[in-house]
C-alpha cells in the first residue's frame, strides 16, 4: 500500500505547475498545455520532469505492484494532490514509467502511437477540424499496442493505465476538469 501512495504523490508533482507555476488556468499544467503557453523548450523541461518521475516510480515499486502504481502515479498526475486536484492528461508520466519498466515493448508501443499521431494530424487536425488533440489520439493506439505487446503484468497495466488517462480526456473533453 505504501507504495501505491508514493506512487500517487510523485504523481502529484505536477511539472508543468512546479517549473512554471504561471502555467495555471483553463490550459493543462502538463506538457501540452506548457507548450501552447511558455513554447517548446519549457514544454520538453515539462516532459522530461514528468517522464522522470514515471520513471521513478516504476523503478521504487516491486513488480508485482507495478500495475496498480502505474495507474496510483497516472490518477496522481491528473488529480495531484498538491494542485487542487487540477492536472495534467498523464501521458508524459505513464511513457516514463512503462519505459523503466517494459521498455522494448513501450519504444514499439510509442512508435505506434506517434505515427498514428502524426497521420491524424496530418489529414484531420491540421485541416482546421476540431476534436481531440493529435498526441492523446495517438495515445489510445500506443496503450493498446503496449497492451498487446506486453507480458501479463504489463496488460493489465496498460489497462488501467490506459483506463486513468481515457477518464481523464473524457472529463477534459466534456469541460468538467
Amino acid at each position: 500500500m505504501a507504495h501505491l501512495l508514493l506512487a500517487y504523490l510523485l504523481g502529484s508533482l505536477v511539472g508543468g505547475l512546479l517549473l512554471f507555476p504561471g502555467a495555471r488556468g483553463r490550459d493543462l499544467p502538463g506538457g501540452s498545455g506548457v507548450f501552447r503557453q511558455r513554447g517548446p523548450w519549457a514544454a520538453l523541461l515539462v516532459v522530461l520532469f514528468d517522464l522522470g518521475k514515471g520513471a521513478l516510480a516504476a523503478l521504487l515499486t516491486p513488480p508485482g505492484l507495478r500495475p496498480y502504481a502505474g495507474a496510483a502515479l497516472v490518477a496522481g498526475h491528473n488529480w495531484p494532490l498538491f494542485f487542487r486536484f487540477r492536472g495534467g492528461g498523464g501521458i508524459a508520466p505513464s511513457l516514463g514509467f512503462f519505459l523503466a519498466w517494459l521498455p522494448e515493448e513501450t519504444l514499439w508501443a510509442t512508435a505506434l502511437g506517434l505515427g498514428v499521431a502524426g497521420a491524424y494530424h496530418l489529414l484531420y487536425w491540421r485541416k482546421g477540424r476540431k476534436g481531440v488533440y493529435p498526441i492523446p489520439f495517438g495515445a489510445i493506439f500506443g496503450y493498446l499496442a503496449l497492451f498487446f505487446l506486453a507480458p501479463a503484468e504489463g496488460r493489465l497495466g496498460a489497462l488501467l493505465v490506459a483506463g486513468v488517462v481515457l477518464l481523464r480526456g473524457l472529463q477534459i473533453l466534456l469541460g468538467k476538469w
